[in-house]
């Protein structure tokens, strides 16, 4: 039995050498031959399709009264806050007050013109008379004379009233258009929504003050939910129109929503908004991807979240 044994020693040995051999090669090739990755992930947030609207006031002035508040819904036109406007208000008057005076001051030199073309009329006619008597012998020289600078007076005088007329009609067009523009400063101290939306925030109140361009709220327009997302350039070559994926809160497995990628850019850009680190590497480029969203009811705007893509079409391909 002794002598059976150690004629198999030798055996089990080289097998033993042989199937650890095996297995340190198919370790091998597991680490010099990685398995495809199927997901990409990327950062994003989740924004409105057509983007959040920034409200400001074209001039700068004090708050009146505020008619909406955040999260009403309003419409294009809809009246959102009111600006101090009793100075506006005032020029309107004012300028009506002119248009109504303007308007009887044209009335009155068009009688006047009316009146100096009839007398023109009738001087005119009354020369013509007087020429006739003349060729007979039964007027004077004199008389035709004197009829003749008279009518050359009252052409002048009506041509006068002519261009008073034009002017107190030019002067009435000057006070419309003042007018026209003071309507505009009027129109500015009333702040509409430029959109159908829904009201994000408001950061005035009543006594407080706007300027020039400097937002005071913004309104999310009405529309889908996407979310915006960057791909890091290592895998930019790899995202295409069409492919799903999904959206997961910074660190968490759970699916918020999935989606499906409808906008790609057509260059890399730097880590924009979504570099919140110093210590990140900012020369990194990405690309930015759009996804359009299947359930975005209860996802909050301006959420940070992963943007997971299936890319196992691509690699099949």
């Amino acid at each position: 039995m002794k002598h059976y044994f150690l004629l198999l020693l030798p055996f089990a040995i080289f097998y033993s050498c042989t199937n650890k051999s095996e297995n340190e090669q198919s370790i091998n090739r597991k680490i010099n031959d990685p398995q495809p990755v199927n997901l990409v992930v990327g950062i994003g947030k989740i924004t409105p399709e057509k983007d959040i609207i920034q409200l400001s006031s074209s001039v700068n002035g004090i708050v009146h009264k505020i008619y909406k508040a955040e999260n009403d819904t309003v419409y294009a036109g809809t009246v959102i806050l009111e600006l101090e406007h009793q100075l506006e208000d005032a020029k309107l008057v004012q300028l009506s007050n002119e248009i109504y005076t303007q308007t009887a001051q044209i009335k009155v030199d068009e009688a006047n013109l009316d009146e100096a073309e009839a007398k023109y009329s009738n001087a005119k006619s009354e020369l013509q008379s007087l020429q006739n008597l003349l060729a007979k012998g039964s007027e004077t020289q004199q008389t035709v004379d004197d009829a003749t600078t008279n009518l050359k007076t009252l052409n002048a005088i009506r041509k006068k009233m002519e261009a008073s007329v034009s002017i107190s009609k030019s002067k009435l067009q000057e006070v419309k258009a003042a007018l026209n523009m003071a309507q505009i400063e009027r129109g500015q101290r009333i702040i509409k929504s430029p959109i159908n939306g829904t009201i994000l925030e408001l950061t005035v109140l009543i006594g407080g003050s706007v300027t020039i361009q400097q937002s005071f709220g913004q309104i999310s327009p009405t529309g889908k939910t996407i979310a915006i997302c960057e791909i890091d350039e290592s895998n930019a070559d790899k995202i295409s129109v069409g492919q799903k994926g999904f959206i997961r809160n910074l660190g968490s497995s759970d699916t918020l929503s999935s989606g499906t990628v409808y906008f790609i850019s057509s260059f890399l850009k730097k880590k924009s908004l979504f570099t919140d680190q110093s210590g990140e590497k900012e020369d990194r480029r990405v690309r930015t991807i759009k996804m359009m969203l299947d359930n975005p009811d209860k996802l909050l705007l301006n959420a940070r979240v992963e943007c997971v893509l299936d890319i196992s079409g691509n690699l099949n391909k």
